[in-house]
C-alpha cells in the first residue's frame, strides 16, 4: 500500500512539473557594433539621419545569425579602436582594412569584402606631365600625396612615395580632397567606390586613374582573446554567399553602386577577390 501512495505521489508531482511554466531562456546581451557614419556607400546615414549602407546591413545581418540585438555606435574612425578595447562596442564593422599594425592590438575576423585601391590625381599635373597611369604618378621623385590619418592608404603612399616626407595627412578624406584639388598635393589613395564619388565631386580638377595599385582586405574587428565572438564572426562570413547575405546585399545596394558610382560589376568587384 505505502508503495502504491508513493508511486502516485511521483505521478502527482511529475504531472504537477510537466504543467509548470518553464524557465525563460537568457536573453543574449546587446551587440554593439561601432562604425563611422561618414562613408557611403558601406557608412553612412539616410534622409532621415537614420544608418544606412553596406556595413549596416552586414551588422544587422549578423545580428540575425547570432540571435543578438544590434546596437550602431557611431564613432569617428580613428577611434574606433581605442572604444572597442575600453570595451564601448563589441565589434568593429567599419571598412577596417586588415593590418600588420593593427593585428598587434585587436583581432580580425577573415576579409568579407575587398577594395580595390585606385588614385585621385590633380588634373593640370597629369596633362603638364602626360601620364596616364598610377605608376607613373608614383615613379615622379617630386609628387607630394595626401591621404586621410590613420588609413591604410597613407600607410601605402608613405612606403611608395619617392618623396615619404612630403606625404600631407589630413583628418578626413574631403581635406586631402581639397589638397590634391588646389595642388597642394598631386594625389591621393583610397578605395575604389569611395574615388568615385569623390573625384564627381572634384570633376573640374582632378582625374580618377581607375587601374587598381593594390586590393585591401576588410574585417571585423574584436578585442584580443575574444574568441568565441572572433570564430562566431567567422562562421556568419563563411555563409555570406550559401546563405543569401550577399545576395541580400546586391539587390539592394548594386543600384546604387552602379548608378551612383559607376561601378559596372556593382559588389562582385568586392565579393569576389580573394
Amino acid at each position: 500500500m505505502k508503495k502504491l501512495i508513493g508511486l502516485i505521489a511521483l505521478i502527482s508531482l511529475l504531472a504537477l512539473s510537466a504543467c509548470a511554466p518553464s524557465a525563460p531562456e537568457e536573453e543574449l546581451p546587446v551587440l554593439k557594433v561601432g562604425m563611422d557614419l561618414r562613408y557611403p556607400p558601406f557608412e553612412t546615414v539616410d534622409g532621415s539621419g537614420a544608418p544606412f549602407g553596406i556595413s549596416v546591413d552586414i551588422a544587422n545581418e549578423l545580428g540575425d545569425y547570432l540571435g543578438r540585438e544590434v546596437e550602431l555606435v557611431n564613432i569617428t574612425f580613428g577611434s574606433l579602436i581605442t572604444e572597442l578595447n575600453l570595451g564601448e562596442i563589441d565589434v568593429i564593422i567599419g571598412s577596417m582594412s586588415i593590418t600588420d599594425e593593427r593585428k598587434q592590438v585587436i583581432d580580425f575576423s577573415n576579409p568579407y569584402v575587398y577594395f580595390p585601391q585606385v588614385a585621385i590625381v590633380n588634373k593640370a599635373f597629369l596633362e603638364a606631365n602626360n601620364y596616364t597611369t598610377i605608376q607613373q604618378v608614383l615613379d615622379h621623385d617630386q609628387v607630394v600625396w595626401a591621404g586621410q590619418k590613420g588609413t591604410i592608404f597613407l600607410q601605402v603612399l608613405t612606403s611608395l612615395s619617392k618623396n615619404p616626407g612630403a606625404v600631407i595627412e589630413t583628418d578626413s578624406v574631403t581635406l586631402a580632397m581639397t589638397e590634391v584639388s588646389t595642388g597642394t598635393a598631386q594625389g591621393t589613395l583610397m578605395s575604389v567606390l569611395a574615388a568615385s564619388i569623390n573625384a564627381k565631386a572634384f570633376a573640374d580638377t582632378t582625374t580618377l586613374l581607375l587601374e587598381p595599385l593594390n586590393t585591401t582586405p576588410i574585417g571585423m574587428g574584436v578585442r584580443k582573446g575574444e574568441t568565441e565572438l572572433l570564430n562566431q564572426l567567422n562562421a556568419f562570413i563563411a555563409q555570406m554567399e550559401s546563405g543569401g547575405v550577399n545576395d541580400r546585399l546586391r539587390e539592394k545596394h548594386n543600384p546604387i553602386i552602379i548608378n551612383e558610382y559607376g561601378i559596372p560589376a556593382g559588389l562582385d568587384l568586392l565579393l569576389g577577390n580573394d
